[in-house]
């Protein structure tokens, strides 16, 4: 580690260039396995919430090569959550050398948080959200007197879109501790703005969700409660960030 800080820039790149080659390696190989041994499972654990939603719903490939397709999305996903602990791991080894010891501290409880949050998001969206989405537009069809007949690929979509989303979502807390840190707000001005942040939340939930009250609210709930806690995470690091200045 040490040695790092008398690299010169082509080494860094060098370097660089190496564990990209790696995690890239981890990724494919990972993915290929998936979709030669699950790929198939990966779609039933997909299709699961679809299977259990009530009314009159079918699956169809509209092409020849649908379902390789939807397979090889699947697997590429897989391969990006199998292959995570690598990619996470060189990236932390390339850049930890270069940054301070009170950043490194800060870095492995931030990265173990968000992780938590994103997993916690997508469980979330898995068991509640989707069954929720998949029964409000089946009942849709059928109050029109219409089966409700999808493509693989575009339910596989719509769930990963969704899955993805609530992931992403439930990382607001990371967000705003991090600007909070780094001095862009202040707990004082999360707090005033609530009802901006509010109604915000409530417009980036009804865009990412399906268009029904109640899943834009299983989302939009949980990340007003999550700004909430970011409002006093953010007050409990300012305050340490005021005492590392002044001290």
């Amino acid at each position: 580690m040490n040695n790092d800080k008398r690299m010169t820039f082509g080494q860094h790149l060098e370097e660089l260039r190496r564990r990209m080659l790696i995690a890239l390696g981890s990724l494919v190989a990972f993915a290929l396995a998936a979709y030669a041994i699950f790929s198939f499972q990966l779609l039933g654990l997909l299709r699961a919430p679809f299977d259990a939603a009530p009314g009159a719903a079918q699956l169809a490939t509209l092409s020849p090569i649908e379902m390789i397709l939807v397979r090889i999305k699947l697997s590429m996903v897989a391969g990006v959550v199998a292959a995570s602990p690598v990619i996470i791991y060189h990236s932390l080894a390339f850049i930890m050398p270069g940054l301070r010891p009170e950043e490194r501290r800060s870095l492995r409880p931030a990265l173990a948080a968000g992780l938590l949050l994103f997993v916690v998001g997508v469980l979330l969206c898995y068991l509640i959200v989707l069954p929720i989405f998949y029964s409000f537009m089946i009942s849709m069809n059928n109050d029109a007197g219409v089966t409700a007949m999808w493509s693989v690929r575009s339910v596989v979509h719509s769930a990963l879109m969704l899955l993805l989303s609530f992931g992403i979502g439930f990382e607001l807390p990371i967000v705003i501790v991090f600007l909070t840190q780094i001095g862009i707000v202040t707990p004082s001005v999360l707090a005033a703005k609530r009802k901006y942040a509010l109604l915000a939340i409530l417009v980036v939930s009804a865009i990412i969700t399906p268009p029904d009250v109640v899943t834009m609210l299983v989302l939009g709930g949980p990340l007003y409660i999550l700004y909430e806690l970011s409002v006093v995470l953010a007050s409990i690091f300012h305050a340490r960030r005021l005492r590392r200045i002044s001290g």
